[in-house]
C-alpha cells in the first residue's frame, strides 16, 4: 500500500470504529430497554437479564457494522475535504475514484468481519438468546406447536405411509387428531385414525381410535393402544423453527432442500438468504454513496455528516423493507429483492461521483 492508501485509511477506518462505537451504543440501549421492560413484565432473575443483554449484542453488532462504513466514510473524507486535502490531492492528478479506493478497502474488511460474524457468533448467541428468554418467560420464543402436519415414512416391512395430524407439538412429542395411510405394491391397505399419537423409544403409540384392513375385504376394528414403528422423530418430522439470524447461509441452504423435498413454500428462505449476501455488500454501496456525499458540505462537520448519515440510513431501510415484502409475495425474484437496496445505493453513489469530477 502506497502512502496515500495509508493516510486515506488511517482516517477512513478510524471514523469507521468511532462508528461501529456509536451505532452498537444505539442499538444495546434500545434492547436494554426492551429487556428492562420484560424483567419487569415476566419478573426475570439478574442473571437471565444480563444473558439476554449479552447474547443478542453479536446481532446487533453485526447490524451496527454496515451502518458504520457509511457513517465512517462520510465523517472521514469529510474531515480530509474540510482541509481541502481531497482538493490538493485532485490538484496533483489523483483521480476521485483512486482517493476512494482506501474507504473500498475499509468497506472489505468490514464486509469480512460481518461474514464472520454471522457465521460463526451469531447463530450460536442467538439460540443461547433464546433458551436463556424460554427459561426466564416460561415460554419458548419461536413456538414448538405445527398446525396440518403431513410427511411420509416406512413401515419396518418395507410398505410406505403418510402421515396427517391437525398438530404437532415439539415439546412433548404428540401428534393430535392423525390419520395414517398405509400402502404396499401401490395399494391402500390400512388406515388409521387415533386422538393422539406420543413418540418415544419404539416408535409412535397411537391411542384411542379406531382401524381399517383393506386387504382382505374391509375390516373395521377399535383400539385403545397401537404401536407403529416409523422411523422419523418430531424432530426430524418437523425440526423446530429458527429465525435467519440462528441460521448459517449453509444451514439455510440445507432447511431451503428440505421445504422443497416436503413441497413446501420456500420463497420467503429465498429472500432471507438471498439478503444474507446483500448484507456483506451492503459496505461496499455505503462506502460509494458516503464519499460523494462528504465532498456537498465539507465544513459542516459531524453534525452534517451525521445527519446525511441518517436521512440515508432511513431511505436504505425503508426500500429494504418494501423490497423484501414484494419478494416474499413473488413480486420480485428473491436475488433483486435482497440487492434492490444495495443497487439503489450504489446507483446514487456512481451518480454523485460523476458529478463531482
Amino acid at each position: 500500500m502506497c502512502l496515500l492508501d495509508r493516510y486515506v485509511g488511517r482516517e477512513v477506518g478510524g471514523a469507521v470504529l468511532f462508528g461501529v462505537g456509536v451505532f452498537t451504543t444505539l442499538l444495546v440501549a434500545n434492547h436494554f430497554f426492551f429487556v428492562t421492560r420484560s424483567a419487569v413484565q415476566y419478573g426475570l432473575p439478574l442473571g437471565v437479564f444480563a444473558q439476554l443483554v449479552a447474547y443478542r449484542l453479536p446481532a446487533l453488532l453485526g447490524f451496527a457494522l454496515p451502518m458504520s462504513v457509511l457513517f465512517g466514510t462520510v465523517l472521514g473524507y469529510g474531515r480530509l475535504a474540510e482541509g481541502r486535502e481531497i482538493e490538493a490531492m485532485q490538484t496533483g492528478g489523483i483521480p476521485p475514484e483512486r482517493v476512494l479506493l482506501p474507504g473500498v478497502l475499509v468497506a472489505a474488511l468490514v464486509s469480512a468481519a460481518s461474514y464472520s460474524l454471522g457465521e460463526a457468533v451469531v447463530p450460536w448467541s442467538e439460540l443461547r438468546y433464546r433458551r436463556a428468554w424460554a427459561r426466564g418467560v416460561g415460554s419458548p420464543l419461536v413456538p414448538d406447536v405445527r398446525w396440518n402436519v403431513l410427511f411420509r415414512d416406512r413401515t419396518q416391512d418395507g410398505s410406505e405411509v403418510v402421515v396427517s395430524a391437525r398438530k404437532l407439538d415439539l415439546s412433548s412429542g404428540t401428534l393430535e387428531q392423525v390419520t395414517v395411510q398405509q400402502h404396499r405394491d401401490g395399494r391402500l391397505v390400512r388406515v388409521i385414525e387415533a386422538e393422539r399419537a406420543t413418540w418415544g423409544p419404539e416408535g409412535w403409540t397411537f391411542r384411542r381410535g379406531r382401524m381399517v384392513v383393506l386387504e382382505d375385504g374391509a375390516l373395521l376394528s377399535g383400539f385403545e393402544v397401537l404401536r407403529l414403528r416409523l422411523a422419523r422423530s418430531p424432530q426430524e418430522v418437523a425440526p423446530p423453527e429458527r429465525t435467519v439470524l440462528e441460521m448459517s447461509i449453509q444451514e439455510i441452504r440445507q432447511e431451503l432442500r428440505r421445504l422443497a423435498r416436503e413441497g413446501q413454500p420456500t420463497r420467503p428462505l429465498e429472500v432471507d438468504l438471498a439478503g444474507k449476501y446483500a448484507l456483506l455488500g451492503s459496505p461496499f454501496a455505503f462506502a460509494l454513496l458516503g464519499f460523494p456525499l462528504s465532498l456537498m458540505h465539507p465544513r459542516g462537520g459531524r453534525g452534517i455528516a451525521f445527519g446525511l448519515v441518517v436521512l440515508v440510513l432511513i431511505g436504505y431501510y425503508v426500500l429494504s423493507t418494501a423490497s423484501t415484502l414484494l419478494g416474499q409475495a413473488g413480486y420480485l425474484p428473491p436475488a433483486l429483492a435482497a440487492w434492490l437496496p444495495n443497487l439503489v445505493t450504489a446507483g446514487c453513489g456512481v451518480i454523485l461521483l460523476w458529478r463531482k469530477r
